[in-house]
This record gives structure tokens, sequence and C-alpha cells, in this order.
């Protein structure tokens, strides 16, 4: 997987941006959390771009059969 590195990178701050929501959630801080919220969403697009842009392997093309 060529984008591995920035893949677990990103990860790791869907990790950590999903820990503050938690805390933010708890102490009501609503905008804190609607913002965090968006920049996870703009991650995990971010994520599926290097996902998308990894080529199929062989086993992988039959996986909606499953």
């Amino acid at each position: 997987m060529r984008n591995r590195e920035a893949s677990l990178r990103k990860v790791d701050q869907i990790d950590s941006s999903l820990k503050k929501l938690i805390s933010y959630l708890r102490r009501g801080d609503e905008q804190s959390f609607n913002n965090t919220l968006e920049d996870m969403n703009e991650q995990i697009d971010q994520l599926r771009t290097y996902i998308d842009s990894e080529p199929i392997v062989g086993d992988e093309l039959n996986t909606s059969a499953r």
C-alpha cells in the first residue's frame, strides 16, 4: 500500500478528533463540537481518497460477493 503511512496518520488524527468530540460533548461546547465534526468529515474524505487511489489486487475484486 503506497499510501500506508499517510492513511495511518489520518486514522490517528480521526481517533484524536473523536476523543475531542467526546470531551466537547461532555462540556456542552457545541461550537467546538461542530468544528471538530466538520474536520473529521474532511479527514475521512481524505482517507477515502487515499484508499481509492490504491490499486485493487486480485482477491479484492470479489469482496462484494462475500
